[in-house]
């Protein structure tokens, strides 16, 4: 791991050429003029660990160049130096650019060194803490994940499809925070646990499920939300998954709870993917299925709904090529040159005309054309379209 960087920043380049010829030898300095110049050496280094800014500087303050800071690089540790120490610039910039020191013009050299030295100790806590968050989150949630995928594999494998579903949804919105609303999808269904085994087999099956024992599927979300809600920083996810079956209308559950725009954005979306997810089969939802959900219209946020709609509904997949490397259940008489077969293609007398893990050459597509005339498929299959050889 390379040293970590302190960047000073100064409109007066006597000054930084001072501090760097002072510093150099006990820090890896990188010096700025001006606070343009700064966010530029934030696009080009990987991590900055601190960065000392001048108050006073023309066309941008030290102020407004920590706040960006902040923005695009939240780990590093912001310190201030000015001319101008009185209380209310103090105040204001530890307030708005979470400054973790403030020092006044001139510096004493000795403090300054330390103040440094407390930076980096800082900036190296807040990555060790961040690191471990993230390898314990992990490990959390892929534990709940095996439980589901030992639990019910089917719900599972519903799951996976709707998280890549949340991943294209959140970036094309700009969710907040991404991450819990794709956590949040692979989720939504730990709450089955508490359901009695002969229902989870039935599921599982694909069987049907009595009134009663549907109400109870409707309620499992509470149980996901207390399970969830046990892991430190995954509160906000289990929100999500608390309000799933919650409709825009304010009916389904919990029946007491918050109503139309009210209603977390990740549970309205969720309550949405979840319903495409149950009536499709293919790898992304159709135009088709978008039109049997929203017989309930009452359920979705209409303009969500919309937008949702816009980004994922395949409506002819003749004449629109899906995204690269996109999975999809097609039929026989819509297999395409260069289409990657992710089942067998087989008849329904079991003859094995392809198998899985091929692409389909022009000839094999006209094989395939002759044998339609004659044999029955089992269809549709499972392919991946806009990949290459």
């Amino acid at each position: 791991m390379s040293e970590p960087i302190i960047m000073i920043v100064d409109d007066d380049n006597n000054l930084l050429m001072a501090l760097r010829r002072q510093l150099h030898r006990k820090f890896n300095i990188l010096v700025a003029l001006g606070g343009k110049t700064a966010l530029q050496k934030f696009e080009e280094e990987d991590a900055i660990a601190v960065c000392v800014a001048d108050m006073r500087m023309p066309n941008m303050t030290g102020l407004e160049l920590l706040e960006k800071v902040r923005e695009i690089s939240p780990d590093t540790v912001c310190m201030m130096l000015t001319g101008n120490a009185d209380q209310a610039t103090a105040v204001d910039a530890i307030n708005r650019g979470r400054i973790f020191r403030f020092f006044p013009k001139p510096y004493d050299p000795v403090l300054l060194e330390q103040a440094l030295q407390d930076g980096l100790r800082q900036y190296h806590l807040v990555r060790t803490e961040k690191s471990l968050i993230q390898e314990t989150l992990a490990g959390s949630v892929k534990v709940l994940t095996d439980v589901m995928a030992e639990l019910n594999p089917v719900v599972f494998g519903r799951s996976l499809k709707m998280k890549g579903w949340c991943d294209t949804i959140a970036a094309e919105l700009e969710y907040p925070r991404p991450w819990e609303l794709s956590v949040a999808a692979l989720l939504c269904p730990i709450g089955m646990v508490s359901l009695p085994p002969d229902i989870l087999a039935r599921m599982a099956q694909g069987k049907p499920l009595q009134p009663l024992e549907r109400d109870l599927l409707k309620q499992t979300p509470e149980t996901g939300r207390k399970l969830i809600g046990n892991i430190p920083r995954l509160e906000g996810i289990a929100e999500i998954v608390y309000f799933q079956n919650r409709n825009f209308d304010g009916t389904g559950f919990p029946l007491k709870g918050p109503t139309g725009e009210n209603i977390p954005l990740g549970s309205r979306i969720l309550r949405i993917v979840r319903d495409l997810a149950e009536v499709g089969n293919a790898a992304w939802p159709t135009d088709v299925d978008f039109e049997l959900i929203y017989r309930h219209k009452h359920r979705y946020d209409p303009d969500l709904f919309a937008k949702i709609r816009q980004l994922l509904a395949i409506v002819d997949l003749d004449q629109e090529i899906p995204p690269e490397g996109r999975e999809m259940d097609v039929l026989i008489d819509q297999l395409r040159v260069n289409d990657y077969l992710m089942t067998n293609l087989e008849t329904t007398a079991d003859r094995v005309v392809l198998t899985h893990g091929n692409f389909i050459s022009e000839v094999q597509l006209e094989r395939i054309r002759v044998f339609q005339k004659t044999h029955t498929f089992r269809e549709p299959v499972q392919i991946k379209r806009g990949l290459r050889k």
